[in-house]
């Protein structure tokens, strides 16, 4: 399948990345951390605008996730999905990701439906298939009108409703050659502006409310903790789970996002 979508040495490399991580799941989390890392970089460099976004989504999610108190092995299949979550999107022809002005029809499926390839390629992959679900839902909306299956509220795994607040935010955020991104206040009225519809309140919550630290570390790494998120006292809304994520014994294992509570 990936010999369909890209072009070569591009296959190769994009192979054995996800080959090598998918055999090391089960051993050693920082290297396969690692490996995530470097097939991060690939996604970034091919696909048009995208400098750093899939590290800056990354850490996004993991903060929110931290505040929000969830366990360990949780956060490291967030930072997987994270990882993984625009992997699809190396199959979408380049003008189209390129293009300015208004999509047509067919290049806005085409676009949607990365979400689905994403979830194919990954799904093909043993010990990566945990994510998969994460991955293909991260475009799902609250109020049930995104894609691909038009989920609603809790029946989005809440994995994939983090993901979906941090991805808005960097897009919002993010300067493009069209456009400057917009300052970091306008883009919580934003979020604000659409929780409860397009995306889980809780969530929008915790991030706009208790994750302060906006300007991540490229050298961000979830089992490193290299990372770090301020402590600040909300505006409003629910207090933050101050308890610390619980360690487990051995080697972390990712989870099956079949979790929505």
């Amino acid at each position: 399948m990936l010999s369909k979508l890209y072009k070569q040495p591009d296959v190769n490399a994009i192979t054995n990345l996800l080959t090598r991580l998918d055999q090391i799941l089960a051993g050693d989390p920082d290297k396969m951390i690692r490996q995530l890392r470097r097939l991060a970089k690939v996604v970034d460099r091919l696909v048009p605008y995208h400098d750093g976004h899939i590290i800056r989504v990354t850490f996004y999610s993991l903060a929110i996730g931290m505040r929000m108190g969830l366990p360990q092995e949780d956060l490291l299949t967030l930072e997987v999905a994270a990882l993984l979550h625009d992997f699809g999107k190396l199959g979408v022809d380049e003008s189209t990701l390129d293009k300015e002005e208004t999509l047509s029809r067919e290049e806005l499926t085409e676009i949607h439906h990365h979400a689905e390839r994403g979830y194919h390629i990954i799904s093909g992959f043993s010990k990566l298939c945990a994510v998969a679900d994460i991955i293909r839902d991260h475009h799902e909306k609250y109020d049930g009108s995104g894609y691909p299956n038009k989920k609603t509220g809790l029946d989005i795994s809440r994995l994939a409703r983090i993901i979906a607040v941090a991805d808005a935010y960097d897009a919002m955020t993010a300067d493009r050659p069209y456009r400057k991104g917009l300052p970091r206040e306008q883009a919580e009225a934003e979020l604000l502006a659409y929780s409860g519809t397009q995306f889980d309140p809780e969530v929008v919550d915790y991030f706009v409310n208790h994750v302060q630290d906006k300007k991540p570390d490229i050298k961000i790494s979830l089992l490193r903790k290299t990372f770090k998120i301020s402590r600040r006292k909300p505006r409003n809304g629910p207090k933050a789970q101050s308890k610390k994520a619980a360690a487990n014994g051995g080697s972390p294992k990712l989870q099956p996002s079949n979790a929505k509570k």
